[in-house]
């Protein structure tokens, strides 16, 4: 019998220790691959790759290596009065992100937009559909800022004092009282309400947050770092995601917190939370 035992333990350490191989070979895999959709410079190019560079690594210190490539499209928008008027992810085989920019704007300029940081943080998450985008678009407008202080673009207090701004004017732009968020959300983005839709969503991860922090002195990034490591490749439904962050937290609190968006009427409790969080280790 002991030996037995012996061998199965031994067995078990093996495929451990080959599934381990397996991971560290599939994250060695990943990169960042760009590509070029108009022309630019070589000047250009250095810069444009400096700040993805930059933001995405900035992602991966905060929630760990994608299991997977990323691919980064760049397009050309001369004359924009912002350095990146536009950007959106790539969620099917490719995962990755279109950035339509002004390449005349500085790298400084380039680092201060937070839409490198916003789209980068989707691609953390599986696609969930357009019936949670508003959990989506919350979740990376949650974590922009998060990014941005690990890039050293802004402070923790600079962070807090954007997140109450960004909160306070989505509050006042909310106009349905009577409904829940999450079913006043399709509305919102019918409207053209976006950023009411996408900052009432960040409520929940800062919820979350708090909550965690208060009940196992653990955070969400802490959480959503094991998911990344564990489980970014299962599927898009919005039940298997919650239910493997609870899993991972040892709590209902991310179903539960959902749960609350579902049928708490008008805009998400914000006003008590601590909008910055203590520094991570």
């Amino acid at each position: 019998m002991r030996s037995d035992s012996t061998r199965l333990k031994h067995l078990i350490q093996g495929l451990l220790a080959s599934a381990l191989l397996l991971c560290f070979a599939a994250n060695a895999g990943a990169a960042l691959n760009f590509n070029w959709q108009d022309e630019f410079s070589p000047d250009e190019q250095r810069k444009l790759v400096r700040w993805v560079e930059e933001t995405h690594a900035a992602v991966e210190q905060l929630v760990g290596a994608y299991p997977f490539d990323v691919h980064i499209f760049f397009h050309r928008r001369d004359g924009a009065r912002e350095p990146v008027p536009w950007a959106n992810t790539e969620r099917g085989r490719v995962q990755g992100v279109h950035f339509h920019v002004n390449p005349r704007f500085s790298l400084r300029a380039l680092r201060s937009d937070w839409t490198a940081a916003h789209e980068l943080s989707h691609l953390a998450l599986p696609y969930l559909g357009r019936r949670h985008a508003w959990f989506a678009e919350g979740f990376a407008s949650y974590m922009q800022y998060q990014v941005m202080q690990v890039m050293g673009v802004i402070s923790p207090a600079e962070a807090a004092r954007r997140y109450a701004g960004k909160l306070d004017r989505a509050e006042r732009r909310y106009r349905y009282p009577d409904r829940p968020f999450a079913a006043a959300a399709p509305r919102l983005r019918a409207e053209g309400n976006y950023p009411t839709m996408y900052w009432g969503g960040a409520v929940y991860f800062l919820q979350v947050d708090e909550a965690l922090r208060t009940q196992s002195g653990r955070d969400f990034i802490a959480i959503l770092s094991e998911y990344v490591a564990c489980c970014r490749r299962t599927g898009g439904e919005i039940g298997v995601l919650l239910g493997t962050l609870d899993e991972l937290s040892s709590s209902r609190l991310f179903s539960r917190h959902y749960r609350n968006f579902q049928v708490d009427k008008g805009f998400p409790r914000y006003r008590d939370l601590e909008l910055s969080p203590p520094p991570r280790d």
